[in-house]
């Protein structure tokens, strides 16, 4: 959001001076323009894509994320891949993947919004891609202990909630891949076989 707002200004401003410039005015009682006020605004370095690769997450890691909520301490309680759960089975080609984290929100103000946390990106190590499917019907109270992130409220400043996500993804090794709500990698958690 704040990007946008920060490309609407940028446009409004061009859009205003060219208006200006193109205007009744002949220009007679105006300033030769400068080289500033020639060129484009400089570009906001902060949405450039970080060159580093996201950090992994392991099991009983706890990681300090920042986001436009402000800071979070993300531990990664618990995390397992399987073909079955009681009695659910997954589709041919499929497996379960159940991850349980612990989420701080650190900052001094307004809720931590966790709801990211539930839909990581997949990445194969077979090089394919997926959107991972959220699985509802799975029950073993060992594996997922915790409600998941969307039936948790969001953590206010010194707040903490515990969310268990059960999700169907291709049966091969590979990374679950968090970002933000802005699309910044936070951290990735490597699911092997």
């Amino acid at each position: 959001m704040k990007r946008r707002t920060a490309s609407i200004a940028a446009f409004v401003t061009l859009v205003a001076g060219g208006t200006a410039a193109c205007g009744g005015n002949d220009g007679a009682n105006e300033a030769p323009p400068t080289p500033s006020s020639t060129t484009t605004p400089p570009s906001n370095t902060s949405q450039t894509p970080s060159l580093q690769p996201p950090r992994e997450l392991k099991t009983g890691q706890t990681i300090t994320v920042s986001t436009e909520d402000g800071p979070a301490e993300v531990t990664l309680l618990a995390v397992a891949n399987t073909t079955a759960i009681g009695r659910a089975k997954a589709d041919a080609g499929q497996q379960y993947v159940v991850y349980s984290m612990q989420v701080k929100n650190v900052g001094t103000t307004g809720e931590w919004d966790t709801y990211w946390l539930e839909t990581p990106r997949w990445s194969g190590n077979n090089g394919e891609a997926d959107s991972p499917v959220f699985v509802v019907g799975p029950e073993d109270p060992k594996m997922m202990p915790y409600d998941t992130f969307s039936s948790t409220p969001e953590p206010r400043p010194g707040e903490h909630i515990k969310a268990t996500e059960v999700l169907g993804v291709p049966n091969v090794s590979g990374t679950l891949q968090f970002e933000d709500s802005n699309g910044n990698a936070q951290f990735n958690i490597v699911i092997g076989q």
